[in-house]
């Protein structure tokens, strides 16, 4: 925080985005997870293409927190490592097999994670007229790149929903 003093709601923004960059840690380890799940197939290099367009999302988010004057705390730090080790690990398919439900569980899942990003960006978007140092515009682009990265989500989906969950003779 800056000198000024610290309210209740720069309290409560400052813990959300907080716990959003500590969670986008282990979002990053989670899509580094499903490349090596898709290692191989035509979905790796998309898939590695999302991981670098989250990380860049994050670091837009660090800058946000900076420019607002916030500091993650000491806690939230210790996290972050957990987080990515978490993820790392991929427990939810620790196999890393395609064609199994654990596979179609993943992608649901690294949706979701983008989905919870997109709802920060439009509630960020929401409060940018009462915090100045939010820029509306940058954060129009961030919540339209969520967009993009669910719908490639969701496109890998489709695409290999049939290869775990349709018989071949169908």
């Amino acid at each position: 925080m800056d000198d000024r003093q610290a309210t209740d709601t720069d309290t409560r923004l400052s813990a959300y985005l907080n716990e959003h960059l500590l969670a986008s840690e282990g979002g990053l380890s989670a899509f580094d997870a499903a490349s090596r799940t898709w290692a191989g197939t035509q979905h790796e290099a998309p898939l590695k293409a999302l991981r670098d367009e989250i990380g860049r999302d994050r670091r837009d988010l660090a800058l946000i927190i900076q420019r607002l004057g916030f500091r993650p705390s000491k806690l939230k730090r210790l996290f972050t490592g957990l987080m990515r080790a978490g993820g790392e690990v991929n427990p939810i398919n620790l196999l890393r097999i395609r064609g199994g439900s654990m596979a179609q569980l993943g992608l649901d899942v690294l949706t979701g994670m983008v989905r919870a990003k997109l709802s920060m960006w439009r509630t960020l978007m929401e409060v940018s007229e009462h915090w100045e140092r939010l820029d509306a515009d940058l954060l129009q682009d961030l919540a339209d790149r969520a967009g993009q990265q669910i719908a490639e989500l969701e496109r890998i989906s489709i695409e290999t929903c049939h290869e775990r969950f349709v018989e071949e003779s169908q």
